[in-house]
């Protein structure tokens, strides 16, 4: 089975990949408006359109500048980011739904992210119950008790057919006491099985330092997913052709991408 191919992904990332030496990038995205949303601009909100499939004015491939650390999932380990100095990195352990993925959190746990490339859900019938167990995950990283309410800032929730398969994304930016967060969850069903395979990202940081957190921590993590560091192009792990966002097992070099 296939997994889910991020196609509006690679149309934002060929976009985004450019040759400029000149560190430009908060002037560019300073004035982007959110999508879905009203009265949300900036870094944030380009970081948010970018997840929703939307082009990122970025004149180079982002980078961690001040290196501190990597962290790798153990059963994967090439699934790995390098982290800034000041956070610190682990795998996502869940005996119930066997997730593959990462989570990275500053020393003074007030900037999470994290990144599960899949995990499986069993007997849900309804994408917000995923979401919103990934809300209360963001919640509880940075100690914010949802008791205290919160504010949806931006929401999209739609279902598309993509080969034969039912394809859901489902995001949100929540502005939650003194922080924002983005949580988004790209879902696929598995005709016949049962189950939902899914794609979940979240990151959070205090509101007032939210865009330079996008800029120096955020939108490198992403970069290191999808693009060599050069800018050379996407990444391909097993060396078959097939980059790692359209490969079904890119630990795999006899599994690769067809068309």
């Amino acid at each position: 089975m296939k997994k889910l191919k991020y196609i509006n992904f690679v149309l934002i990332l060929i976009g985004v990949i450019g040759c400029s030496n000149n560190d430009d990038t908060t002037d560019n995205l300073r004035n982007v408006q959110a999508q879905f949303c009203n009265n949300y601009a900036g870094p944030g909100a380009a970081y948010w359109n970018m997840s929703n499939g939307f082009f990122l004015p970025l004149k180079k491939v982002p980078i961690i500048k001040n290196p501190g650390g990597r962290v790798s999932f153990i059963e994967q380990p090439l699934l790995s980011l390098e982290y800034p100095k000041g956070y610190t990195g682990t795998g996502i352990r869940d005996l119930q739904n066997f997730p593959i993925g990462i989570d990275i959190k500053r020393l003074d746990n007030n900037v999470f992210f994290r990144w599960i490339p899949n995990v499986s859900f069993v007997g849900i019938s309804d994408f917000n119950q995923i979401i919103a167990q990934e809300i209360n995950t963001m919640f509880a990283e940075v100690g914010y008790n949802p008791v205290n309410g919160f504010e949806p800032i931006c929401s999209r929730n739609e279902s598309q057919n993509f080969e034969g398969l039912l394809v859901n994304f489902n995001g949100r930016v929540i502005q939650f006491g003194e922080f924002t967060g983005i949580v988004w969850v790209r879902s696929m069903v598995v005709p016949g099985l049962g189950t939902i395979n899914s794609a979940i990202q979240i990151s959070a940081a205090p509101t007032d330092e939210f865009d330079n957190r996008t800029l120096d921590t955020f939108l490198p993590f992403n970069f290191q997913l999808y693009v060599r560091p050069d800018g050379g192009g996407f990444i391909d792990k097993d060396g078959d052709g097939s980059p790692v966002h359209l490969d079904p097992d890119d630990n795999n070099p006899n599994i690769r991408h067809q068309g």
